[in-house]
């Protein structure tokens, strides 16, 4: 029967006591969140105070140091009057600030505000007439008690102030009082709850422990995943760096041989060595790449792409292994618009991965892409890009299909042979789409093909033209097309060393070879050199501190540098493209070193036609580097035109943006330009330009930018020559 009874009790006991427990911890928040609110008040009316006397002392400052200038003319005195006059705008901002929900404090913070501008207009204007006419002139202005009257109208309204501030804290103390009270009688009706509430505590804190311990080892394995991520990743780009520094000799004498004139059968070795060392670059790019984004170090970089051209670069690539296999490689862009904001990179990387596993798996049939655009509805701004790579291959088995997405893992292992791989193509894939905001997913059947959906839901439509980087169909270059130079190569590694010799053999070029950073600068120091490449990595003196020390001798600032290095870390990319002049990553061709001098070297001057006409591979349409010609030439009429066009594509968003980044881009291309062409005035802008940029002076930067076209119409109205 006792037993019953309690049964019966213990559910209403219980019920009532967390009622009247939730109804004291109820009672306790109001309570307390009005004491915080009145507490709160209550600082804000000290600080309120504290702000108009801040505000007033100012002032009187102000005034004080006017009238020791009047008395002594000496500008020392005005010191005090410059920082009042500084901190008035943000005195007057915190008092607005704090007295926001006032009205009546507005009004008096509203005409306090007006009274100090007049008084400093006054002092001012005595300060002026002082320096300017004399003593007498400004005692005049004085004598007339106009800023008397001013000050005593300032003292009227900061009276008023510090009243209103008093009432305020009034106010709050005595509310402060009455919630403290109430506090006190809710605090005795709790206590009498504090035995069940221990009770209940002693369980909370049991379970919480329990939880902080799980939590403490969820933190430490979590602590322990992301260093050994670190850590991962420090070591694959040390081992990247070792490797690309062997395979650039690899690759690089491997194309040297390639030129020479070597019997069919050793023409197909060197062949084999090239492309088994391209291969090996892309699984130690591949393995990068996917370390970089489990790092979370990869971001994308929008840029107007143009997607036709994306797929072009795609069907080149793959058009001589689907020849071969006699396949139908058919790559298809509905209506598009010209440019969209996309990774264009990123984007290329993505569809030769699932091209390159659509040919490598399809024995027969075909390989389609497919590129469609739909338009929002009401925004032609914005759309749906999609992308359909299909094939009619081997397939993908539906257990299969849920795991290719993972690292490592093989739709079919056992194929062996040239269709081994390490099985990262679409781990990569998937991670690069989810990047730049898309989707993947994968339709397939065994002996059926396989079609790879790419959904990106919100592009935007570039108004830009879109950035190109196609390469020419005739690979090979010629260094004799640069002027004759004298260039310095500064590796601690031979084969290096050996194989830019190798590269500008034949050539009219000197080149000057150095292992280390001193020995560079004992080198420049004995002949100045027309271009630098730098190695990074390097014993005694690596590439960074010669840098340093390069800039640091006389009339060598401007003195091209270009960084040579094997690291694939992207932080170390963007460094070293910010510090120096140029940027090569090894392993790196004849094709990318050419491309990279253009920029520096100067073209052989050609001679002109029978006709006297200008032929065309120098015409300023088809060779932007006859720019260089330009001083050769006697006038800037070429340098101009490339003025005009960088106005066209990049001026004008940046009067928009004001993007500091790209501000200081563009003023590196002008001092680019202003070096090669040697004008004093596009050099003095371009300097200005960038100091503005670096100094954040967004004012100064936004007027720079604002003389970017009477720069142009200077250059255009004054010959070289003339200067």
């Amino acid at each position: 029967m006792l037993y019953q009874f309690r049964h019966r009790i213990i559910g209403p006991v219980v019920i009532i006591w967390l009622v009247l427990t939730v109804t004291s911890v109820v009672t306790r928040m109001i309570i307390w969140d009005q004491l915080t609110s009145n507490l709160k008040a209550s600082a804000d009316a000290v600080r309120f105070g504290e702000a108009v006397n801040h505000l007033f002392s100012a002032v009187q400052d102000a005034e004080t140091s006017q009238r020791g200038f009047l008395l002594t003319d000496d500008g020392a005195y005005l010191q005090p009057f410059a920082q009042a006059e500084a901190a008035l705008p943000m005195a007057f901002k915190q008092l607005t600030d704090l007295a926001l929900h006032d009205p009546i404090l507005q009004q008096d913070i509203l005409e306090l505000r007006g009274l100090t501008e007049v008084k400093m207009m006054e002092l001012k204007d005595t300060i002026k007439l002082r320096h300017e006419t004399g003593f007498s002139a400004a005692l005049q202005v004085v004598a007339t008690g106009k800023g008397k009257a001013t000050m005593d109208d300032i003292r009227k309204v900061v009276a008023r102030l510090n009243h209103a501030r008093a009432n305020m804290l009034a106010t709050s103390a005595a509310a402060i009082r009455r919630e403290t009270q109430l506090s006190q009688r809710t605090s005795l009706f709790t206590g009498f709850l504090g035995i069940g509430a221990g009770l209940l505590a002693l369980y909370l804190v049991w379970v919480g422990s329990r939880q902080e311990k799980a939590a403490q080892t969820l933190f430490e394995e979590k602590t322990r995943a992301e260093k050994s991520v670190v850590e991962k990743s420090a070591f694959l780009a040390n081992v990247s760096h070792e490797i690309r520094t062997p395979m650039n000799a690899i690759l690089g004498f491997g194309e040297l041989l390639e030129n020479e004139p070597l019997a069919p059968r050793q023409t197909k070795y060197v062949r084999c060595i090239r492309q088994s060392g391209k291969s090996l670059l892309q699984l130690i790019n591949d393995v990068l790449d996917l370390s970089k984004l489990e790092a979370g170090k990869l971001e994308p970089y929008l840029e107007p792409t143009d997607l036709r051209e994306v797929l072009g670069f795609v069907q080149t690539m793959f058009a001589h292994q689907a020849m071969v296999k006699a396949l139908e490689l058919k790559l298809e862009a509905a209506t598009l618009p010209q440019a969209l904001l996309l990774d264009r990179l990123r984007l290329r990387q993505v569809l030769v991965n699932l091209v390159g596993n659509a040919v490598k798996f399809t024995d027969q049939g075909h390989v389609r892409v497919q590129a469609d655009w739909v338009q929002q509805s009401g925004d032609r701004s914005r759309g749906c890009l999609s992308i359909e790579v299909a094939d009619s291959g081997i397939g993908i088995s539906p257990e299969k299909q849920r795991e290719i997405f993972e690292p490592f893992v093989q739709s079919d292992p056992r194929s062996g042979g040239e269709n081994q791989g390490t099985g990262l193509g679409l781990t990569i894939v998937r991670r690069l789409t989810e990047l730049m905001g898309g989707t993947v997913s994968v339709e397939s059947m065994p002996g059926q093909g396989s079609t790879f959906h790419l959904r990106f839901p919100d592009v935007q439509v570039s108004a830009r033209l879109p950035v190109t980087d196609a390469i020419e169909a005739d690979e090979t270059v010629d260094f004799n097309d640069f002027a004759p130079a004298t260039l310095l190569v500064v590796d601690d590694n031979e084969t290096n060393r050996s194989l830019i010799a190798g590269i500008f053999e034949g050539t009219h070029h000197r080149l000057q070879l150095a292992r280390d950073g001193q020995e560079a600068l004992e080198s420049i120091r004995n002949a100045k050199p027309d271009l630098v490449l730098l190695d990074i990595r390097m014993p005694i003196m690596d590439g960074r501190a010669t840098l340093m020390e390069i800039r640091k001798l006389p009339a060598l600032d401007l003195l091209p540098v270009i960084a040579i290095t094997a690291s694939s870390q992207v932080d170390d990319e963007k460094d070293l493209r910010h510090d120096f002049n140029g940027y090569v990553r090894k392993p790196f061709s004849r094709r990318v070193l050419y491309k990279e001098l253009a920029q520096f070297l100067r073209r052989t001057a050609r001679p002109l036609e029978p006709s006297g006409q200008i032929p065309p591979e120098a015409a300023p349409s088809a060779q932007p580097a006859t720019i260089a010609t330009a001083r050769k030439a006697g006038d800037w009429d070429m340098l101009a035109a490339e003025l005009r066009a960088l106005q066209t594509e990049q001026w004008s968003l940046l009067c928009e943006t004001l993007a500091i980044n790209d501000t200081q881009a563009f003023a590196q291309k002008l001092r680019e330009l202003a070096r090669s062409t040697q004008c004093p005035p596009l050099s003095a802008y371009a300097e200005a330009l960038a100091a503005h940029a670096e100094a954040y002076a967004v004012r100064d930067l936004e007027r720079q930018l604002s003389e970017f076209p009477a720069v142009i119409m200077a250059i255009e109205s004054k010959p070289a020559s003339h200067v």
